[in-house]
């Protein structure tokens, strides 16, 4: 699990739980600014508690990838040069892999479980392949300046690990010469990349490079999960798919009385990266494809049905806690049975049936904004690359196409140690649904994920602080949506007009 950073006041708004949920962002370079509050990540193994006017339904894509690089990447060090020695495995050589990642369960354990298992053969085929894991303690405020200070000595090793957030990895192949492009490796290899879903593809790619393999690929808050075992006490009927927000919320008073909240935004929270999919639902786009404009107020009126509907769940209809009395306590709430739903990551479906014992949950397609719209999303996901300075190239891809192939991640539901993955033969195996039906949902939102929006100047933390720093002022009721979407606006293109981190 996860040390938080820096607990803030807006973590406490968002209801998050350190342990499951990680706090810390992901600074680019140690002088970029240190650590920060973060991206969620993938780790199902205990459950964390979850942190109108009418609108048109979105019917445009996010904006692809941008056609220029943000800045000319720095002269390759001698490190970066060295030349690789093609297929040394293969050819009867003993090679050691390094590959760099945080301590993780759904990461760095799963790995050395999937070697200690033999996972999909990976000994018996490549028996001269020695894959050394390299582990850095804490999260990306220690981990990425140590990276970034090995690839500056000379000492890193073959490959590296990064959770993306607004595209923020792209830096390391286009800035700073850390990874290389794959398709030439895949190439050589005849490896099909179009195995990962279009959109893990295109958040990973800028220029027709691919810099990263997607490990863990999943949709950002796409379920609400519910206290089936109270509703049906309680003789409420169970939320639908097909629901819209409206739907939702004439059920969520239903449920509120005598001290109980029907509903909280929990996991999806108030800022720009939980509650992303939630604004795309209602037709708001983030940033145009260059991720220098801000998009926000181009559809206005969607913008601040979205923030009158997040103020109304806690100020108006009152069906949600509100953070205006101190820090709110999802676990207890969920556990005292206080709260019975709330938006939630997709590891959750593994994690809150064996957190909470006492009831039965159940587990629902977040509502559109009006029936049959089509459903929004993005993508959230932990990569890895293989480094310019590797000299063993085709052995690195190998190591890559192991931990993000098929079996390693159907096993990895299987056993219950890491979250989904974004490609395609991955959500076709009916094994993941045996023990987790409810991972059948988000099939088809997987088929069709859209990337991360994207922050041109690679300053995607402190876009987050941006956006939230007016929403939390939303949330306590000390901020108007009209008014909260036009501050929005303003402080986030201040950051966007930044120069590149």
């Amino acid at each position: 699990m996860e040390p938080s950073a820096r607990l803030s006041r807006r973590s406490a708004l968002k209801g998050t739980f350190i342990g499951g949920l990680s706090l810390v962002a992901l600074p680019l370079l140690a002088a970029c600014g240190g650590g920060a509050p973060a991206s969620p990540t993938s780790a199902p193994a205990a459950a964390a508690a979850p942190t109108k006017a009418a609108a048109t339904a979105p019917t445009t894509a996010p904006a692809a990838a941008p056609t220029t690089a943000p800045a000319a990447a720095p002269t390759a060090t001698a490190a970066t040069q060295a030349a690789p020695a093609a297929n040394a495995a293969s050819s009867g050589q003993k090679v050691t892999i390094r590959a760099h990642m945080v301590k993780k369960s759904d990461v760095s354990d799963w790995i050395a479980t999937g070697l200690k298992e033999n996972i999909d053969g990976i000994h018996d085929k490549h028996p001269n392949l020695d894959i050394q894991l390299e582990t850095v303690p804490g999260w990306t405020d220690t981990y990425i300046p140590k990276i970034l200070s090995m690839v500056a000595a000379g000492q890193i090793g073959d490959s590296v690990w990064y959770p993306p957030r607004h595209r923020s990895a792209i830096a390391w192949g286009v800035l700073y010469n850390v990874v290389r492009d794959l398709n030439p490796l895949a190439k050589a290899a005849n490896y099909d990349m179009h195995q990962f879903f279009q959109g893990a593809l295109d958040a990973s790619t800028w220029e027709g490079k691919t810099y990263w393999m997607n490990y863990i690929g999943e949709p950002v808050c796409p379920l609400i999960a519910y206290n089936k075992t109270k509703i049906q006490a309680m003789g409420v009927q169970e939320p639908q798919d097909t629901w819209t927000f409206d739907d939702l919320t004439a059920w969520a008073k239903s449920l509120t009385k005598n001290g109980v909240f029907g509903y909280y935004r929990a996991d999806a929270g108030a800022d720009s990266f939980g509650s992303a999919p939630f604004y795309r639902q209602w037709g708001v786009d983030f940033t145009d494809e260059t991720g220098k404009k801000s998009l926000l107020l181009d559809h206005k009126d969607q913008f601040v049905a979205a923030l009158q509907y997040i103020y109304d769940l806690e100020n108006t209809w009152k069906v949600s806690p509100s953070p205006s009395s101190g820090n709110i306590d999802v676990t207890a709430l969920l556990g005292s049975q206080k709260l019975l739903s709330g938006d939630i990551w997709p590891f959750r479906i593994q994690g809150y049936p064996t957190a909470f014992k006492n009831f039965e949950w159940g587990f629902v397609l977040t509502p559109v904004v009006k029936a049959g719209d089509k459903r929004r999303s993005m993508l959230n996901e932990h990569v890895f690359g293989i480094t310019q300075a590797s000299k063993y190239q085709d052995d690195a891809f190998t190591f890559l196409t192991w931990i993000c192939g098929k079996e390693m991640n159907v096993q990895g539901i299987v056993q219950g140690a890491k979250g989904s993955i974004a490609r395609s033969d991955f959500w076709a195996d009916d094994r993941i649904y045996k023990n987790y039906p409810a991972y059948k949902k988000l099939q088809a939102v997987m088929e069709n994920i859209e990337p991360d929006y994207f922050v041109g100047n690679f300053r995607g933390e402190e876009y987050d602080a941006a956006f939230g720093q007016e929403t939390d002022l939303l949330q306590l009721a000390k901020a108007q949506p009209e008014a909260a979407a036009n501050k929005i606006q303003q402080l986030v293109q201040a950051v966007l007009d930044k120069a590149p981190a």
